[in-house]
């Protein structure tokens, strides 16, 4: 009966053992693929400014869709004409209202009383009211996070030569060199790979492997159909730079959208009163409550079956 009694007990052991394990395989940090490309969970629109020197302005833009798409399952086409013509009115770059391309269409409008009159119909039908901005140190682990959760993040890299105008496998460059630092243009981070081998940089080799996946905004026959590899020891990239992302969206009925990131000191982003939409985001450090009813319910069940065997042993003798 003894043998009974320590088969039993060993029986329970390897039970709670198991479910410890599995409830508190949570608690473990979530792990970041060595690849991601977000065209695998929305779909992106490749755009081409063609003559407009609106780079910033696409890729910004290119941020607020992806994160809508994200968080809200909302496939926004948004106006890049909106924002430049803000802009031209010395509106804060990226924050305010965002509108529809079809109410404010891409033109490069002069700022006149009739276009301007244009601006204010479509900033009635405005359908986000506000954008507010928090800047990042960079850590690649953290972007990753935020691409994977949230969308595109805007990337102003400081120069467009040869390996951007005649793009070829990749772009890398070890120092700044001749290149002028005035020649900045904008590009959206929407993946990377770990493991893009460091041979497929023609122009110049990184030391390792490993780069992001950016879009840009040259149309779909630029590149590999709109994207191209950036190195992670690219000079010019997020290496050595803070990186602008979005702390939170106010959409036109109110709501609002925050930015929850895992551990992330952020600035202090301003809210509003209405509800704050609860993200589906993991919280490694956290068991539900459920979890811990469940084991000790589980748990006390056992016990007590152990006790009956106990007694029932006893009474048999």
């Amino acid at each position: 009966m003894k043998k009974k009694i320590l088969i039993s007990l060993l029986l329970v052991i390897t039970i709670l053992t198991a479910i410890f394990s599995t409830v508190y395989a949570t608690d473990e940090q979530v792990e970041i693929p060595t690849a991601y490309d977000l065209r695998n969970d929305i779909n992106i629109r490749i755009e081409n400014q063609k003559d407009k020197p609106w780079c910033s302005r696409y890729a910004y833009v290119k941020m607020v869709e992806t994160y809508l798409q994200k968080t809200k399952g909302l496939n926004y086409n948004l106006s890049e004409g909106y924002l430049n013509y803000s802009l031209k009115l010395g509106n804060s770059f990226m924050s305010g209202e965002y509108v529809l391309e079809s109410d404010f269409p891409n033109i490069d409008y002069q700022v006149t009383e009739t276009n301007t009159k244009k601006f204010n119909k479509a900033t009635e039908k405005a359908v986000i009211k506000n954008v507010e901005l928090y800047l990042n140190d960079v850590d690649n682990n953290k972007i990753k996070e935020y691409i994977m959760n949230y969308g595109s993040i805007e990337l102003s890299i400081m120069n467009t030569d040869n390996q951007w105008n005649k793009y070829n496998g990749g772009i890398y460059h070890k120092d700044m060199g001749n290149i002028s630092p005035n020649t900045a243009h904008a590009v959206s981070i929407i993946g990377w790979d770990d493991n893009y081998s460091r041979n497929n940089f023609v122009y110049e080799k990184p030391q390792n492997d490993g780069a992001w996946l950016v879009l840009n905004s040259w149309g779909d026959n630029w590149g590999n159909k709109g994207t191209a590899w950036i190195s992670y020891e690219d000079y010019f990239g997020v290496k050595g730079t803070l990186i602008s992302l979005i702390g939170s969206i106010t959409l036109a009925d109110g709501e609002t959208i925050e930015t929850k990131l895992e551990d992330e000191k952020q600035e202090e982003i301003k809210k509003t009163e209405t509800p704050v939409i609860n993200q589906e985001i993991i919280e490694p450090n956290k068991t539900s409550n459920i979890q811990n009813i469940f084991i000790i319910v589980f748990a006390g069940a056992v016990i007590l079956l152990i006790i009956g065997i106990i007694l029932k042993s006893k009474k048999h003798k």
